[in-house]
């Protein structure tokens, strides 16, 4: 495998002797496993950042520019959080690296959820975006970085859990339950022969594409999203927004766009290996927050929306919940199993029998 585009293990040890990673708060966080029919979950109690209200997301997804944010570590005034400036190259806290024919900004999480959780952000402030150009920066990203996985939240409100006003990736140095999670069927996609494709063995509704040749894993990724961005299945409630046969480019309405996805890229040697978790955002009377998002009987459990890093099997969890196990009498397993029903919330097509034919159905149109 190749060497990274510069030294990780010095750029982090250097966030953390600046105190930029928060490393006296983040070990203030509570963190087990528990045994779940999908594997080994990942359960964290973050005590180190507040709770978010979906609402709250999807309202900073349309904040403008002209109302900037004011970075409290260093006073200087940013259109967002993740927004990045020479300053802060100054500083050491951010690098530059060239991904999708740009150039972005590299920096450490200041609360890290996971060992060596980075983040990508375009250096142009601009939305976030999951289309062929998104699965080419995350590509370009495993190749600078091999060792490192890389993935990006949703762009859209209620299944996208993060700050969709900036363009960004997650990664890191760390194994999440979906990584190693089986393929339990596998289908071909002729139009990529180069490409294996399978379905994974997850709560939330997953394709795993692999290949050895990058190009037409893009092509293929690109084509799963194009497919699904469209699709519709009455029987099991997933709502697209557009009628069969009509496409996103003819439209052009992105408030209309109700299924996306949340993708997953990492290197396995020389074989790339992307993880696409389907994603839909319609909701209803009864779930007004979500139909595909934790439900209210699990809110006293999670209520943000689930995001990438949740998507891959680590809750993250709010620290209102110590007191919630306390007097509801939960132990850390009562929890850990809460959180895989949330994912299955979460999941598109149910791991059940009409779930499963469904899923089959997608996967035909491929």
């Amino acid at each position: 495998m190749a060497a990274s585009y510069f030294d990780t293990d010095e750029f982090y040890n250097a966030s953390r002797e600046a105190n930029y990673v928060k490393v006296a708060d983040i070990a203030r966080n509570i963190a087990w496993t528990t045994d779940t029919q999908w594997g080994e979950l990942q359960i964290t109690i973050n005590l180190s950042k507040p709770e978010k209200d979906p609402r709250a997301i999807a309202a900073a997804a349309k904040k403008k520019a002209d109302d900037p944010y004011i970075d409290p570590a260093t006073g200087r005034t940013r259109p967002c959080p993740l927004c990045v400036c020479d300053a802060d190259l100054e500083c050491g806290y951010a690098r530059k690296i060239p991904i999708g024919g740009e150039t972005w900004g590299m920096w450490y999480s200041p609360y890290a959820y996971y060992n060596e959780h980075c983040i990508a952000m375009s250096w142009e402030h601009r939305p976030m975006h999951i289309d062929r150009a998104a699965f080419t920066c995350l590509l370009d990203f495993v190749d600078l970085f091999p060792s490192y996985f890389i993935g990006s939240n949703a762009d859209l409100p209620i299944v996208g859990g993060s700050i969709l006003s900036h363009d960004h990736f997650q990664g890191g140095r760390h194994t999440f339950p979906m990584e190693v999670a089986p393929v339990v069927e596998t289908f071909d996609m002729p139009a990529f022969p180069s490409v294996e494709a399978g379905i994974v063995k997850w709560p939330l509704s997953v394709v795993r594409l692999r290949s050895l040749d990058r190009e037409q894993l893009v092509d293929a990724a690109a084509h799963v999203l194009a497919v699904w961005t469209t699709y519709n299945d009455d029987a099991v409630g997933i709502v697209s927004g557009f009628a069969d046969g009509e496409t996103v480019a003819s439209d052009g309405r992105i408030d209309k766009i109700h299924n996306t996805i949340t993708p997953i890229v990492r290197r396995k040697g020389e074989v790339y290996e992307m993880d696409l978790a389907l994603r839909c955002n319609i909701t209803s009377d009864e779930h007004p927050l979500g139909v595909f998002h934790p439900h209210e009987e699990l809110h006293h459990v999670k209520k943000e929306n689930i995001g990438l890093i949740e998507v891959m099997g680590l809750a993250i969890l709010p620290p209102r919940l110590r007191q919630v196990m306390e007097e509801r009498g939960m132990s850390r397993d009562d929890v850990g199993q809460v959180f895989a029903q949330v994912l299955e919330h979460a999941g598109v097509f149910k791991w059940d029998d009409e779930g499963r034919e469904a899923f089959r159905r997608f996967v035909a149109r491929l």
